[in-house]
């Protein structure tokens, strides 16, 4: 997932966003292999977790975007310069090189295929994850790329975000705080989502991540009060005993809301020596995020007779390798293009 401003630099984000990301790998490399992923707080599975940490990050960093820099034309060529590459690229690469490679339909009708052109729609965030005859024995079939759906949830909570910033509600921070809450209360009692996942094993992913996101955009607005030394005790202490209030009682999911966002972003705005040097080879998490499970599919195609262990032992390395190569030759390049905030507002800022 994609990274905010320069917020995350000299601190632990990058660190953390690695870290997340490789555990959305590791999830699906369990998922692959027709096994039982890593579940955390009694239902998440360990890929779905760090997504919900992915869209706290998200929000603390993107909100501390808009503040520094409140244009909507800037801050949307901002957001999509970040996302959208990356995005492309993938979509292409599993299209035109993967899909034929792999396909076991006659590429004539693999690319004359409505279920292909509507995978290249993919690349402009309206997600269709199949492609024809494409890994037709795997646990999740015809499906190159199964990550792809939550970047156009990311991009509709920058959109959530903005409008809320040009109405004059982010400047208001008490009553964007009361916006979550209420949101909250809904999804999580009203419509009471951990029974809704019970009897239909579904989520309202929309409003599930836009609860995260939108905690770290709060986070990040009172960050002076809940961020400083203090208050991070504080507030840890109070995540933590709140989380073991809801989990004792049998709620992993809001257990999983209210310790997430905070312990996550105040861990991430400190700085320790190694961790916040991850970044120093590039931001390489959202390469790993979004290359990952077609090179998993791939390497499993290619050798069916290893096991989930000898496969990780392939994936990991390919992956970080692909990610670098994403970062350095699309990513770094397309952010390269990005607006730059005009001189009286950094002034204004004490920039």
């Amino acid at each position: 997932m994609s990274s905010g401003s320069q917020l995350h630099r000299g601190n632990n984000f990058d660190c953390i966003r690695l870290i997340a990301a490789a555990s959305v790998l590791v999830s699906h490399q369990f998922a692959l292999h027709d096994a039982s992923e890593p579940i955390i707080f009694g239902y998440q599975t360990l890929g779905g977790y760090a997504v919900m940490i992915f869209f706290s990050i998200s929000g603390y960093l993107i909100a501390g975007s808009w503040v520094s820099d409140p244009n909507l034309r800037r801050f949307a060529l901002r957001r999509l310069l970040r996302i959208w590459p990356g995005l492309l690229c993938t979509v292409l690469l599993c299209g035109l090189i993967l899909g034929p490679l792999v396909t076991e339909v006659p590429l004539r009708e693999y690319f004359g295929s409505v279920v292909t052109m509507k995978f290249f729609g993919t690349g402009l965030f309206v997600v269709s994850p199949f492609l024809p005859g494409v890994f037709p024995y795997s646990p999740v079939a015809y499906i190159p790329n199964g990550v792809l759906w939550t970047i156009p949830i990311e991009l509709r909570c920058y959109i959530y975000l903005a409008v809320l910033g040009l109405l004059g509600i982010v400047a208001r921070r008490w009553v964007l705080l009361a916006c979550l809450v209420a949101l909250s209360v809904w999804y999580y009692g009203i419509h009471d989502a951990e029974a809704v996942f019970d009897a239909t094993h579904t989520h309202l992913f929309e409003v599930e991540y836009a609860t995260f996101f939108f905690s770290g955009v709060c986070l990040y607005l009172f960050r002076k009060e809940c961020l400083s030394r203090r208050g991070k005790l504080v507030g840890s202490m109070a995540a933590v005993a709140l989380a073991a209030i809801a989990y004792i009682a049998g709620h992993e999911l809001i257990a999983a809301f209210l310790l997430t966002p905070y312990l996550v972003i105040a861990f991430g705005t400190a700085s320790y020596p190694v961790l916040r040097q991850f970044g120093r080879f590039g931001d390489m998490s959202y390469g790993v995020y979004i290359y990952a499970f077609p090179i998993q599919q791939l390497v499993i195609w290619l050798t069916p007779m290893l096991s989930i262990y000898e496969h990780f032992v392939i994936v990991v390395p390919a992956t970080f390798v692909m990610a670098w190569l994403s970062w350095h030759f699309v990513e770094k390049i397309a952010l390269g293009y990005k607006p730059k905030t005009p001189r009286v507002i950094v002034a204004a800022q004490g920039g």
